[in-house]
């Protein structure tokens, strides 16, 4: 296995961010939150997985407008 194979799946800071069509200080911010978006440091460098990236994003999905169960009388 090539180097290139193992570190296929991930990407840069930069690449992430315009994958996402955000800033890289935006990709920064997320990692700084409380459960924020998982990185791996490779020679110095924020490398983020992607299949990790799509995982914390749909962790992040919201639904408005949910179904309540329970009708309000008139």
């Amino acid at each position: 296995m090539t180097a290139n194979e193992l570190l296929s799946e991930f990407v840069s800071r930069e690449e992430l961010a315009k994958l996402l069509k955000i800033s890289p200080r935006t990709v920064d911010r997320y990692g700084q939150l409380p459960n924020g978006l998982p990185f791996l440091m490779i020679g110095g460098r924020k490398m983020f997985r992607l299949s990790s990236v799509e995982r914390w994003l749909a962790a992040r999905e919201q639904h408005p407008n949910p179904v309540n169960s329970r009708r309000r009388s008139a």
